[in-house]
C-alpha cells in the first residue's frame, strides 16, 4: 500500500475512533439545583428528626457552631454536606397529582432540613437507583441520596473534631499524674509535680499536643455517662473537662457538658500524657 494510501487510511480509523469516544461522552444535561440558594449565602441550618430535639447550626464571622441542643464550634467537613443540599442536583421532578406521599415516605417525611427560611423534607430511597424522594419549594423530585452521618438526630458528627477551640488561650491542663500552668509572667509554663530535668520544650510540646489534637470520629456519650481518668483544660474564657475512658485500642475522650466521646488515635497517648522524651546527643566518634 502506498504511503498516502496507508494515511488516508489511518487518518480515517483515527477520526472514526475520536467519534466514538465524542458520542460515548455526550454530556447528559443537568437538573436543576435543589434550591435556589448560593452555599456561601447560608448562616442557619436546622435540621428536625421526629421526637428529637431540633439541631440548629449557625454561621457567624464565617464560622459554623452548633446552637442547639449544644453550643459548640462545628466540624466543617459534616457541616459540609449540609451546606452541599441548597445546590444539590435534582435529577428528576415528578408529577404531584395522584402520588400517594406516604408511599414515598413525605406523609409524614422522615425527617426535614431548613436551609435559611427554606424547607427541604426527606422521605424514602427508591429502590432501583437509590435516589431519595425530596419535597423542596413545593415539588417533588428525586435526588442522589446525601450523605446520612451528618443528617441524622446524632449530632456528635457535627461537633468539632478538634479537642481545644482554635485560637484558644491555655493556662492550664490537668492530667493524670502531673499539670501544667502558665507560668506567673506569662511565659513558659510551670510543672507539678516539679522536674527538675524537665526542659520548657518539652512542657511546650505537650500543651502543643493538646491544642492540636484531634479525634479520628466522635460519637454520643452513653446513658449511663462516663468513668475514667479527668482531664480539665483552662482556657482564658472557660473551663472544659475531660474523662479518659479507654486508652486501647483508641484513646476515647468524653465531654460530658456535650455528651460526645472523642475516639483518638492510640498513637497520640504519649503525646497527650507524657512530657516527651528527650534525644540523647549521640556519642562523637574518637
Amino acid at each position: 500500500m502506498k504511503r498516502t494510501q496507508l494515511n488516508l487510511v489511518l487518518a480515517a480509523v483515527v477520526a472514526g475512533l475520536g467519534a466514538a469516544v465524542y458520542f460515548s461522552q455526550e454530556k447528559v444535561e443537568k437538573g436543576p439545583p435543589l434550591t435556589a440558594l448560593a452555599a456561601d449565602r447560608l448562616n442557619k441550618i436546622t435540621v428536625e428528626h421526629p421526637d428529637q430535639p431540633a439541631l440548629v447550626l449557625e454561621k457567624s464571622s464565617g464560622q459554623w457552631r452548633l446552637t442547639a441542643p449544644v453550643q459548640v464550634a462545628a466540624d466543617d467537613v459534616e457541616v459540609g454536606a449540609l451546606v452541599n443540599l441548597a445546590t444539590l442536583e435534582t435529577k428528576s421532578t415528578l408529577d404531584a397529582a395522584g402520588l400517594n406521599l406516604a408511599d414515598l415516605g413525605l406523609d409524614p417525611p422522615q425527617y426535614s432540613i431548613t436551609l435559611n427560611d427554606q424547607k427541604i423534607e426527606l422521605g424514602a430511597v427508591e429502590p432501583l437507583q437509590y435516589r431519595r424522594y425530596m419535597r423542596a419549594g413545593g415539588k417533588i423530585v428525586l435526588t442522589d441520596d446525601p450523605p446520612s452521618a451528618a443528617l441524622d438526630a446524632d449530632y456528635s458528627d457535627l461537633v468539632d473534631k478538634q479537642l481545644i477551640p482554635a485560637g484558644s488561650e491555655v493556662l492550664s491542663i490537668a492530667l493524670p499524674g502531673l499539670s501544667l500552668s502558665k507560668a506567673a509572667e506569662g511565659k513558659g509554663w510551670t510543672l507539678t509535680p516539679g522536674d527538675a530535668a524537665a526542659t520548657s520544650d518539652q512542657k511546650q510540646k505537650l500543651v502543643d499536643a493538646w491544642t492540636s489534637a484531634r479525634a479520628m470520629w466522635n460519637a454520643m456519650e452513653p446513658a449511663e455517662g462516663s468513668t475514667g481518668d479527668d482531664v480539665t483544660v483552662t482556657l482564658k474564657d472557660r473551663v472544659l473537662k475531660f474523662i479518659v475512658t479507654a486508652r486501647d485500642p483508641q484513646i476515647i475522650l468524653a465531654r460530658p457538658d456535650l455528651k460526645v466521646r472523642y475516639t483518638l488515635s492510640k498513637a497520640l497517648e504519649a503525646e497527650l500524657f507524657k512530657l516527651a522524651e528527650e534525644k540523647q546527643p549521640e556519642a562523637t566518634a574518637k
